[in-house]
């Protein structure tokens, strides 16, 4: 095994640490994917569900990454390996998963770019879904965005640790909370948005079904970055003593405090009744059009989507460097520059296959359909298990509970909670997600 060439980088401080890793939590799907499910599922009653399976699911999952990387201060595949020989394997498959993940993730990362560019020029124009396909579907604009944004995130990694991550992190996140903050303030202020606090928060009880449940046992689990690596490399990151709990609440308040802001902006809007990239991409340009100075809101919009995505983005590519730093032996930049090739190449694929080569399908999907569902339904939750398993069952008890109460910060009384949490509620809660998962993809091929 080739050993770690460099001094190990880590966060400053507590507060950088969490500027990190909420950074990671917070992406897209808190911002055009929440809105839609809550609105579908009965507002207030998903809401209260919702917070109900972050407590039982993504709270302890969010500590246990935590307390692996905490512990063991290594990349995933040694770090799984040095709590438990033999091991290494399930962290081998999270930076499979993060990697295949980068690969659609860029690109949607790309059309940020664009529209934020487009709105500030005034350029959609008056067909939203003309210019949202037409511009997907094209060769190289896409492209372009794409291996711009991948860029961004190269030339923060290749900054380190604290010179990269964390100065990133100390700018972006500030500026994602101004913007955010300033579009609900001006939904707010709007007729339709005071309405909207109600659609948010009343509970509809009427509209909560089985599949309730979950949509809020998913959402809870997607949101906070779980089985991908990149939450465990920011744990190993963090400065002995850190409290791994207070950690994980503060990121788990922050990224459902964006999560219920966002909801409030797309209530406001009118146009919570749409999904994913149609909500994002051309429901949202349509209704920002028909406000005063409307592409200025609709440039903030979408410039508060391209943060979000690239807080999220630089913690995938982290994850997968840090393996080429630690376990190969390399420099950081020769890492990154790897890393980055991957993900130009698995991005470009993607995008090309929604255009140019969208005939070449695999089980009736293109490439970039593939790779969200894949990960989506089979790897995240399966590695969400796997994790689940190692934590509450693998790992040694008496290091565990010590990594836990000693060092993360969690105090006697509560860690059997955390333990039972992990080692049973966990397993069951994420394998029910991953079933009906399984259930509905192979009732859609």
């Amino acid at each position: 095994m080739a050993t770690q060439t460099t001094k190990r980088g880590g966060f400053g401080g507590k507060i950088a640490a969490i500027l990190a890793a909420a950074g990671s939590a917070i992406g897209l799907g808190n911002i055009w994917r929440f809105p839609y499910i809550t609105s579908e599922n009965g507002g207030g009653a998903f809401i209260i569900i919702y917070l109900g399976c972050i407590l039982l699911l993504g709270l302890p999952l969010l500590i246990a990454e935590f307390a692996v990387g905490h512990n063991a201060k290594s990349n995933p595949i040694d770090a799984f390996s040095k709590i438990r020989k033999g091991w290494g394997w399930l962290g081998a498959a999270g930076l499979i998963s993060v990697t295949l993940i980068m690969g659609y993730y860029f690109v949607i990362s790309g059309w940020t770019l664009n529209y934020a560019l487009s709105s500030a020029t005034d350029s959609i124009g008056g067909d939203y879904g003309a210019f949202f396909t037409e511009f997907t579907t094209a060769t190289w604009k896409p492209l372009i965005y794409t291996y711009i944004f991948i860029l961004a995130n190269h030339f923060i990694i290749v900054g380190g640790v604290q010179g990269g991550i964390e100065k990133a992190s100390k700018i972006m996140m500030p500026l994602l909370f101004v913007i955010l903050i300033v579009l609900a303030v001006y939904s707010l202020w709007l007729p339709e948005g005071r309405e909207a606090l109600g659609s948010v928060f009343t509970p509809d009880f009427s509209k909560v079904t089985g599949k309730t449940f979950l949509d809020a046992m998913g959402q809870a689990f997607f949101t906070l970055s779980i089985g991908m690596g990149a939450m465990l490399i920011y744990g190993s990151y963090f400065k002995k003593g850190t409290k791994l709990a207070g950690t994980a609440i503060s990121v788990v308040s922050l990224d459902t405090l964006v999560a219920l802001t966002a909801a409030i902006i797309i209530f406001s809007a009118g146009v919570e009744n749409e999904s994913g990239m149609q909500l994002a991409f051309v429901a949202m340009p349509k209704v920002f059009s028909a406000m005063p100075a409307g592409n200025i809101w609709a440039m903030l919009f979408f410039l508060l989507l391209a943060l979000a995505a690239l807080s999220s983005t630089i913690s995938m590519h982290e994850a997968v460097t840090s393996y080429f730093v630690e376990k190969r032996g390399m420099s950081r930049n020769k890492s990154a520059l790897i890393v980055t090739f991957i993900a130009i190449a698995l991005s470009t694929v993607a995008s090309l296959s929604l255009g140019d080569w969208s005939e070449y399908k695999v089980a009736g999907m293109n490439f970039f359909s593939l790779l969200d569902n894949f990960t989506a339904i089979v790897m995240l939750p399966l590695l969400g298990i796997l994790t689940s398993v190692f934590v509450g069952w693998i790992w040694r008890r008496e290091d565990m509970r010590a990594e836990l109460t000693a060092e993360g910060g969690i105090d006697k009384s509560s860690y059997p909670i955390i333990s039972f949490l992990l080692r049973w509620v966990c397993p069951v809660l994420v394998s029910i997600v991953f079933a009906f998962g399984i259930y509905d993809f192979i009732n859609t091929l």
